[in-house]
């Protein structure tokens, strides 16, 4: 089965079960069609969105003789951030904008904590946004004309696109990334997740070594580095890795034909990054390393278990492609999962898809985990010594 776009299809065979996700992974994500934009006269904006003053009573302090453009929330999520929070963009680079709108001012939604500052703010610079005219809209405000875009990255249920607009953002970015190049450690990164403060990311560091193993460099906190750093990193890079997440949304600065490593967090198949996927033609492929047996009802909430996986060493073309489990993380696992709480254990039970995608593995990782337990290598260590005490006994002069 072939994806209807240009871009390649990833490799799922590395996944636990493929036909479980049926034809959710070979969906085309690009849609060729020609944004526009709205005029909205009399238009009011409050922190929560877009209303008519049609049936309001707006104080007339609050209203802004301005004709002002609209580009939707900005949030502090880097995964958001590049993905939602640059769905209007494209305007600010259009011919339309530089000829007709370019002396109004650009207002925004503050997602809750949201600051212009750090990455956030030096991708819109990159971008070439005057952040002269930026300004949050922090309380019901009205204005005279109000200029809404349409959207160039859509993520609603059952609806999940980009345009060319998009695409011609993130080429914006590589672009200024490829003429800014500096040396860099290694052409191999993982982007890792395990030493996040609220770490919710258990057995990661054993992901961590692994790769290491493998020759890559593993980058713990790539929200700490600069924009610039982390874009240098990723468009000179030539195997990216990560979980998937806001790290794994990174892979849309990477250079085409890229080899991609990504590692699902559960069951569950990330639309933001189904999507990030196919705005440049990479070679990615999708590795289950996970046994996130109790995810919630509330999925990207975690907490996520992750081990060495046979499929994970048959990637990479081990000789020794049995999977490793380790004890203490299953532990820590269940302890985090449960909290101690029947309520919440009997919730995160409640899954019936999560038992289904993991059946496959299930028998593995348990016969694993028994195999490794303190009880099974309590009894080894016992006829070990029954064994050097009947060898002692028959040497014994």
């Amino acid at each position: 089965m072939t994806r209807p776009d240009q871009t390649r299809p990833a490799n799922y065979d590395f996944l636990y079960d493929k036909n479980y996700y049926g034809e959710l992974l070979y969906q085309n994500h690009f849609i060729d069609k020609e944004l526009g934009y709205r005029v909205i006269d009399n238009c009011c904006l409050s922190p929560k969105g877009i209303n008519t003053q049609e049936g309001l009573n707006i104080q007339r302090k609050n209203h802004k003789k301005q004709t002002v453009i609209y580009i939707g929330s900005l949030s502090n999520g880097w995964g958001h951030f590049i993905t939602n929070s640059m769905s209007m963009l494209w305007f600010l680079n259009s011919k339309e904008y530089h000829e007709n709108f370019s002396d109004c001012n650009i207002v925004y939604l503050p997602a809750q904590g949201f600051t212009l500052k750090g990455n956030q703010k030096r991708m819109l610079e990159i971008l070439g946004i005057n952040l002269s005219k930026l300004e949050p809209v922090t309380e019901l405000t009205s204005y005279d004309k109000v200029i809404v875009p349409d959207e160039c990255f859509i993520l609603n249920e059952g609806l999940n696109y980009f345009t060319q607009e998009y695409r011609e953002l993130v080429n914006k970015t590589r672009d200024f990334a490829l003429a800014n190049i500096h040396p860099i450690k290694s052409q191999k990164v993982y982007f890792s997740y395990s030493r996040y403060r609220h770490n919710r990311s258990i057995g990661e560091d054993k992901l961590d070594k692994y790769f290491a193993s493998k020759g890559y460099e593993i980058i713990y906190h790539p929200e700490k580095l600069t924009l610039d750093e982390q874009l240098n990193i990723l468009i000179q890079c030539e195997s990216f890795a990560s979980t998937v997440g806001s790290c794994s949304h990174n892979i849309i600065f990477l250079r085409d034909n890229t080899e991609v490593i990504l590692i699902p967090r559960t069951y569950f198949f990330n639309r933001w990054q189904a999507v990030c996927d196919q705005v440049h033609e990479l070679n990615i492929n999708y590795v289950d390393s996970s046994f996130s047996l109790f995810v919630g009802k509330l999925i990207l909430g975690g907490p996520f278990l992750y081990f060495i996986s046979s499929n994970l060493r048959k990637f990479f073309h081990d000789k020794n492609t049995e999977s490793i489990v380790n004890v203490s993380d299953f532990k820590k696992y269940l302890r985090i999962s449960f909290g101690y709480s029947m309520s919440r254990a009997i919730a995160y039970a409640d899954n019936p898809d999560v038992y289904k995608y993991y059946s496959i593995v299930a028998p593995d990782y348990f016969s694993k985990l028994f195999n490794s337990s303190l009880l099974v290598r309590l009894k080894k260590w016992l006829k070990s010594i029954n064994f050097i005490r009947s060898c002692i006994r028959h040497f014994k002069p």
